[in-house]
């Protein structure tokens, strides 16, 4: 329903604001309206064909980032200038169109590259005291597909995480856009990352091949084992719907994974119980859940799953955060889309991603990498 509701919601935001600009250019015989409108009509129209036929026969998601730059271009300028056009404000909204092109520039161009290292301290008395002040990095949604490896940003991601001095490294799924071929030459990166207990992951929706079936040619089965096999080609070890018991002298914590488990439209493949069945109910765990909503669905039923681990929604990439003001599209599809949550004890940790997916920018929501602190309460 919320999907539903969202696509909706863009549709109206695009029809809308052509059709009112187009009235308007027309009866008002606007020549400088009227040729941005076919300009930008015709542009919008050859990209979404470009993305339609590219997609048909591209192994990487070029054509949706394409074709997601132009709508961002495009669209974030008419909403802009529409208000002051509707009341012949032309200079007032054409100025405002201005500073929505220079943002979507902006996260085009930087504000994808602004990595933001966000500390979660968590403190409770489940917690060993053995693993006071134990650290843990968590990465998310990395989209390797949509990323340069040879970026500069992107080469400073192992030296960055190394020096939080991380005791765990956890990635939240979202290896992958579609194809395992999108890991191939990333292996050198990847095992820079150093972590004394190892580093550990769960699959998201993107890893199971579910947007390949534009390629009939790909085999998806295939595919999915081949994303499988390179999580461990990059170092880490996968936990499907499994734990492992982490120790440090007489005391110990459990590290739990499950697949993906998620509301339609996504698919829903994991087990919470199943993940569970090997942990103790007195020893605490950490749960990897790609989507934050098993949080609320299935993993706070455990007790002793002290904390949930989360990616999967990006923040949609763009919204407001500063002066504590903490808005974005995100929140109509996801209840736990950003950040940190608290109920009963029990915690959930939302990762906005170091990736992106659908268009190669961010707008005031920056890429991120976590670090949880662990501290016994006594």
């Amino acid at each position: 329903m919320h999907l539903i509701v969202y696509i909706l919601g863009v549709l109206l935001l695009c029809v809308l604001p052509d059709v009112l600009l187009w009235y308007k250019a027309i009866k008002q015989k606007l020549k400088p309206l009227l040729y941005v409108q076919i300009i930008t009509n015709v542009l919008f129209v050859l990209s979404i064909i470009g993305m339609v036929v590219g997609m048909k026969y591209a192994t990487h998601m070029l054509p949706v980032l394409i074709f997601g730059t132009i709508f961002f271009a495009i669209y974030v300028p008419k909403w802009l200038y529409l208000p002051f056009g509707l009341f012949d404000k032309h200079r007032l909204g054409v100025s405002f169109a201005a500073i929505g092109l220079i943002l979507v520039m902006y996260g085009l161009c930087i504000g994808r590259t602004q990595i933001e290292t966000r500390t979660v301290t968590i403190k409770s008395s489940q917690i060993p005291p053995s693993f006071n002040g134990y650290r843990i990095v968590q990465l998310s949604d990395l989209h390797l597909g949509s990323l340069l490896k040879d970026e500069y940003w992107v080469r400073q991601h192992p030296q960055a995480i190394n020096n939080l001095e991380p005791d765990l490294v956890v990635f939240t799924g979202d290896l992958v856009n579609c194809y395992a071929d999108e890991t191939i030459g990333w292996e050198e990166l990847f095992k820079q990352l150093e972590a004394r207990d190892g580093k550990w992951a769960c699959k998201g929706n993107h890893d199971y091949s579910h947007y390949n079936k534009w390629r009939n040619d790909i085999d998806s089965l295939q595919n999915t084992l081949a994303v499988n096999n390179a999580f461990k080609k990059l170092g880490f070890q996968l936990l499907n719907d499994s734990a492992a018991v982490i120790k440090k002298g007489q005391d110990s914590i459990f590290i739990c994974g499950v697949e993906n488990i998620s509301r339609p439209p996504f698919g829903s493949h994991g087990s919470v119980s199943k993940a569970m069945q090997s942990v103790p109910d007195s020893v605490v765990a950490i749960m990897l859940s790609h989507d934050p909503i098993a949080w609320q669905d299935s993993i706070r039923q455990h007790k002793n799953v002290l904390l949930t681990l989360s990616g999967h929604t990006h923040a949609m990439q763009m919204g407001i955060d500063f002066w504590g003001i903490h808005l974005s599209p995100a929140s109509i599809m996801h209840p736990y889309w950003d950040g940190t949550y608290q109920q009963d004890g029990q915690y959930l940790h939302v990762n906005r991603g170091l990736g992106y997916v659908g268009f190669p920018m961010r707008i005031g929501m920056k890429p991120e990498i976590t670090l949880i602190e662990l501290y016994s309460e006594e």
